[in-house]
């Protein structure tokens, strides 16, 4: 069942159920007006008939049956029973007065002691009336008719409203579908416009009618997906078509070189120094493979199963001896700066893996591109972050290159005649931080060295 159709029923189901309350409500008001007008009425004619018979000397029985069969105001069905304080009936309407009563004997005793009473006899209703009288004394009297006007009007009424509910009913379900048509256009028109983008028309973008309501919100909220997804794409093309070009370079290299050994007889000496080009050019490619695989890695949201809590200080001592160990003349220097008093506030939540290998590249990049080769890292804590800064005194970075440098295969125009590099080393370092939820920012001007800060969340 689509949302077109849902809507239209629902909202058939609350206009109906409003409408069946109000045609209740209206029906069981008419009702008791009725019932309240009619009781007032045989109450009327048990006073008045009373009155006549009891009060007025000049009329007996059978002048008052003379004059109620002759009455216009006599009701359908009608009898009216009059009785004395020992409960004998003295009148009755339709009636002969040594009959027997047509009424109970508790009816007359409810009167009697409430004064006022109203029942339902049979079809009809009836009303009891105690009439107290200074020269005769106490009497009661009970009268009983049948209101088929005032049925016959309820019935009319009970058939208006059940035809105007069925109306009403089929007026609502023809506006719920035109109404629930016009709501969900726009989606619909949503649906075809994102139902046409594509992996190569990934710039287009759903039009926005009205940015402040829901369906607003929603293609803006599909178009700024679509950008992040553009982006995405866009950055693994760059890095497809950069790995692509930096395998390239590497391989092309070693196979010129075999060819070149193969082409001709040479010497134990030619052959050796031969095989520890190709061994140093195998090292860089093993050292691009690995770094293309860590990447790819980093960029994946399961890494974050793998969080467990780790102390910063450890992983940057461990990443310092693993590049003393590969780099004797590198050298490092850690301070801190506002220890906290809890060894709890010196871990993080992540890979320490992954966050070596981060802290490593950071090491190594402040390292190989200062002269003396020497480092300074300065951890300080505060209450939801723990700040690691990797300062050196090299070439530095050019302003305009900052946001560069964290690119894939990108390297600074200053650092590319000075050392050997891929372009790997900042790109991962700063996709690995970011998958800890944390940053990596850079400040550096040429020639006066550069400060790294890594902060991530304790």
């Amino acid at each position: 069942m689509n949302i077109r159709l849902k809507l239209s029923l629902q909202f058939v189901l609350l206009s109906a159920g409003i409408l069946l309350l109000f045609s209740l409500i209206i029906y069981s008001l008419s009702e008791y007006h009725r019932q309240q007008e009619f009781y007032f009425r045989l109450g009327t004619r048990a006073l008045t008939t009373a009155r006549l018979l009891i009060t007025v000397e000049e009329i007996d029985r059978n002048l008052l049956e003379i004059i109620e069969k002759n009455s216009a105001r006599s009701l359908f069905n009608e009898t009216i029973e009059i009785y004395d304080y020992e409960d004998n009936l003295i009148y009755a309407r339709n009636r002969k007065v040594d009959s027997v009563a047509i009424f109970p004997k508790y009816m007359i005793a409810d009167t009697r002691q409430y004064t006022d009473y109203k029942s339902h006899f049979g079809a009809n209703e009836c009303v009891g009336l105690h009439y107290r009288d200074l020269k005769f004394g106490n009497f009661v009297i009970l009268v009983t008719a049948e209101d088929r006007y005032g049925w016959a009007q309820i019935k009319d009424l009970r058939r208006v409203l059940w035809q105007g509910f069925s109306i009403g009913l089929l007026i609502i379900l023809l506006a719920g579908l035109f109404f629930s048509r016009r709501v969900l256009a726009p989606i619909t028109k949503m649906n075809a416009e994102i139902s046409s983008i594509t992996a190569g028309n990934l710039n287009r973008r759903v039009p926005i009618e009205n940015p402040r309501d829901e369906l607003g919100l929603l293609a803006s909220n599909f178009n700024q997906m679509l950008t992040r997804l553009e982006a995405a794409f866009d950055v693994q093309r760059q890095f497809v078509s950069s790995a692509s070009h930096e395998l390239r370079t590497p391989l092309m290299a070693l196979t010129s070189q075999i060819q070149m050994v193969l082409s001709k007889a040479r010497s134990p000496e030619e052959y050796q120094l031969i095989l520890h080009s190709l061994n140093e050019d195998t090292q860089k490619l093993i050292a691009l493979s690995n770094g293309l695989l860590v990447l790819a890695q980093s960029s994946l949201e399961k890494q974050k199963q793998l969080f467990r809590p780790v102390r910063v200080d450890e992983m940057v001592l461990n990443a310092q001896n693993d590049l003393v160990k590969a780099h004797p003349n590198y050298r490092f220097s850690i301070e801190y700066d506002h220890l906290p008093e809890e060894e709890a506030s010196l871990n993080v939540n992540g890979n320490e893996t992954l966050l070596r290998t981060a802290f490593i590249n950071l090491m190594e990049n402040g390292c190989k591109f200062s002269q003396n080769h020497n480092v300074r890292i300065q951890i300080s804590f505060t209450s939801k972050e723990v700040h690691i800064a990797f300062a050196d005194d090299g070439i530095g970075i050019p302003l305009a290159e900052h946001e560069y440098i964290f690119r894939p295969f990108y390297r600074a125009s200053n650092a590319q005649n000075q050392t050997q590099g891929n372009g790997i080393g900042l790109a991962l370092s700063r996709r690995i931080i970011e998958l800890h939820d944390g940053s990596l920012q850079v400040q550096s001007s040429p020639g006066e060295g550069s400060v790294f800060e890594v902060r991530l969340p304790v």
